[in-house]
């Protein structure tokens, strides 16, 4: 079986499957109509009404969302486009909904509760469980629900073909060297670690000249064999770094003081530098590793591109399934 996991390099191109909703807060399920003598019908989707409360529930969420953004009063025009928005997905959810309710899956009750008992035994107290819980602001029953809803929704895309995809060997190549110039090129980086004397900004000469002094009797220890991590964990003032013999890991340029990269990215690995201040000291440098520009190879990110692949092609099978419901479906709109 693959590893899904997605490469941080990468996250920002992940993607959000279209029917988002099957998966919401523990699997979100559609909104229920409910009866009121006073809530005036928005929409009717196969003779089953939606009521403008719901409507009007979706619309302040997204208010909501926009508020955080500085959008305090929103225009009519605003309110127009949002109210639309909300309808459709209101609708898509009632579609799928009923579709959903046409199907029918054997042993779903033990079913769940065995993914349920699964997920127990992940925690080892019943009271880590309950923090589990309370985190997701669920019962026991509501998660419980929320499983069979999920074993629901998985048996019927998986019925419509809909679930999974497992993308040719050819696209997975096609892509990567498509877009390999864009996706998964590879600065120039370095692993190194280094030995920091720290100067305060604004010291006078004097301490300036002592701490050079103690950085350059700390790199003749080094270059006469004493242990460059036992030496950092001694004496350097990189809280960051010392206590991993001041390793600072790889890094790429831009992100390091323009005299430490100057040195760090020139001299050869296993090299221990001369003397280096920036504005946090004085440094002595070793490099470790040295990775030239280039591109990640195709095995690094072959898991990544299959989920993405993937993604994309259910993305456009899911959106068309949902289309075709809706066509077939009676819907009526009562609003503007």
């Amino acid at each position: 079986m693959r590893d899904k996991k997605t490469p941080a390099l990468f996250l920002f191109i992940a993607t959000f499957l279209v029917l988002g909703f099957f998966y919401s807060n523990g699997f979100c399920q559609a909104k229920p109509a409910t009866e009121s003598s006073t809530d005036k019908i928005v929409a009717m989707v196969n003779e089953r009404p939606i009521y403008e409360s719901a409507l009007s529930q979706e619309v302040d969420e997204h208010l909501e969302k926009y508020s955080k953004f500085g959008v305090k009063k929103p225009t009519p025009e605003l309110l127009h486009i949002l109210n639309k928005r909300a309808l459709d997905a209101i609708i898509d959810e009632e579609v799928f909904s009923q579709a959903l309710g046409q199907y029918t899956i054997a042993d779903i009750d033990q079913k769940a509760q065995k993914e349920l008992d699964s997920l127990k035994t992940q925690y080892k107290t019943r009271e880590e469980f309950d923090k589990y819980l309370k985190m997701r602001r669920l019962t026991e029953e509501e998660l419980l629900a929320s499983l069979q809803y999920k074993l629901r929704v998985d048996a019927y895309l998986e019925s419509q073909g809909i679930l999974h995809f497992e993308p040719a060997a050819e696209e997975i190549h096609s892509f990567y060297d498509q877009s390999k110039g864009d996706m998964f090129q590879k600065k120039e980086r370095v692993r190194v670690r280094h030995i920091l004397i720290q100067v305060e900004e604004g010291a006078d000469q004097s301490t300036k000249d002592a701490a050079r002094q103690k950085a350059e009797d700390i790199r003749s220890k080094v270059k006469s064999g004493q242990d460059f991590a036992t030496l950092a964990e001694k004496h350097s003032d990189c809280l960051s770094s010392n206590q991993r013999g001041g390793e600072l890991g790889f890094v790429e340029k831009g992100f390091m003081p323009p005299e430490f990269e100057a040195i760090a990215f020139s001299i050869e690995k296993d090299t221990i530098s001369e003397v280096v201040y920036t504005k946090h000291g004085y440094h002595i440098i070793q490099v470790l590793e040295k990775e030239p520009a280039g591109y990640t190879s195709l095995d690094q990110v072959r898991d990544f591109i299959i989920r993405y692949l993937e993604d994309k092609h259910l993305q456009r099978l899911r959106r068309e399934h949902l289309k075709n419901l809706r066509q077939q479906a009676k819907i009526e709109i009562f609003i503007q």
